[in-house]
């Protein structure tokens, strides 16, 4: 599964939230996790400070690298976003229109918290993990 952001900072802060539990589940079972570089940047740029960083560094290598989105990958996560917005709905950052895109390249179920997410899967077959 891909953990999105947003879990992984309710999980690291302790705040109580169904996605968080989820991941602290998945965590205690094993089951395997994948990250790409957009969640890995943005959690480690939200630190707030240089050994906060490397601690949180060396515990989040031990998931999976997902492969750094292509050419292809960001005329897609374009292609989600004009979607989207031709239905009605504005995605807030395309970034999560590329994290959905590598979801659904890799066939990765993703467990995110963020209404983005959960309108893109209106269109595409993006798999949300329920909680």
């Amino acid at each position: 599964m891909l953990v999105d952001t947003s879990v992984w900072i309710d999980f690291f802060n302790g705040y109580a939230s169904l996605e968080a539990d989820r991941l602290a589940q998945a965590l205690e079972e094993g089951e395997p996790i994948a990250l790409p570089g957009l969640v890995w940047t943005e959690i480690l740029a939200g630190l707030r400070s240089e050994s906060e960083a490397a601690r949180i560094h060396g515990l989040l290598n031990a998931f999976d690298y997902v492969q750094d989105p292509t050419w292809q990958d960001h005329i897609e996560a374009a292609r989600i976003y004009r979607t989207c917005r031709t239905k009605g709905f504005t995605i807030r950052s395309t970034i999560d229109c590329v994290i959905a895109q590598l979801c659904l390249r890799d066939d990765l179920p993703s467990l995110c918290k963020d209404r983005d997410f959960q309108t893109i899967s209106q269109y595409f077959p993006l798999r949300l993990i329920k909680v």
